[in-house]
């Protein structure tokens, strides 16, 4: 009887670690907890889109003007956010972020003169949303942004340039990225955005009879480091 314990012990003992492991495996494991206050720096490229029109009878003569100012460069700037990371592993939150840009183009304009073109500033208040596998989280992103665009008529005379247009932008963007914890405190990040800032008359032509307008648009990438606090 002891001999046929003994037997029936050493082969079940194999089958019990087994299922000891496969539990073990199967068990979810507490992993990175995303929720809390972050704030860091970003860099990135800037490629804007941005359309000068004046309607005939306007600033350009007597037939329509259609000139294409499409400035681009580098931003850096900081950002502020807070996560807060549900049971399902969805992480919402939202976020705020400023840059300096060194966003500016020139182009010809009438044929006879050069506009410079230039983003002085921009800046973004946004929802996010994400699914984190454990320290990866890819994010989609929404929200208001803002911007600061000049446009200068550069003239090569005593008299000195010409600012045209200088004007608060306010409109949409929308982007999507990939953060990576690779500390419990610094988060590394990777993300695209487009934004579209709409429209503004031109500066110099208020109070004119005449229709005028300056759109822009931008597509940026950009990289940052935060830090999770």
């Amino acid at each position: 009887m002891k001999t046929i314990l003994l037997a029936t012990a050493f082969i079940l003992a194999p089958i019990g670690m087994a299922c000891a492991a496969d539990i073990t495996e199967a068990s979810p494991v507490s992993g990175y907890d995303w929720s809390g206050l972050y704030a860091g720096v970003d860099v990135g490229y800037v490629a804007g889109k941005s359309n000068l029109f004046i309607a005939a009878g306007g600033i350009g003569g007597a037939t329509d003007l259609n000139s294409t100012l499409d400035p681009d460069g580098f931003i850096g700037g900081v950002h502020i956010g807070f996560n807060q990371q549900m049971a399902n592993r969805f992480v919402l939150g939202a976020e705020a972020d400023i840059a300096y840009n060194n966003v500016d183009g020139l182009t010809n304009f009438g044929g006879s003169a050069l506009i410079k073109s230039e983003i002085k500033w921009s800046g973004s208040a946004r929802l996010r949303a994400g699914y984190a596998f454990d320290r990866t989280l890819p994010f989609i992103t929404a929200g208001v942004a803002a911007a600061k665009y000049e446009a200068t008529l550069i003239t090569a005379t005593p008299t000195g340039d010409i600012v045209i247009h200088d004007e608060g932008y306010v409109g949409w963007t929308v982007g999507a990225g990939v953060e990576q914890a690779f500390t419990d405190r610094w988060i590394a990040r990777v993300e695209y955005r487009y934004t579209d800032f709409g429209s503004k008359g031109l500066s110099l032509a208020e109070g004119l009879a005449t229709v005028t307008n300056v759109d822009l648009k931008t597509h940026d990438v950009r990289v940052g480091l935060s830090y999770k606090f």
